[in-house]
């Protein structure tokens, strides 16, 4: 499930430079990607962590 949310947060920022014309577009595609990539990956590390958190502290 997380990568299928991965993907689609992906698909949401990089289709609209599919019809912005910019004779450059690849560079700013690489880096939406590794953007997103950073931000949704440490974004779900935090919240598992915070989830296990909470976990622990209904024992």
């Amino acid at each position: 499930m997380a990568v299928l949310r991965y993907f689609i947060i992906l698909a949401v920022c990089l289709v609209p430079f599919m019809f912005i014309d910019i004779a450059e577009r690849f560079p700013i595609m690489v880096g939406i990607t590794l953007a997103v990539t950073l931000a949704y990956w440490l974004g779900y590390a935090l919240l598992e962590r915070k989830r296990k958190k909470m976990e622990k502290g209904k024992e």
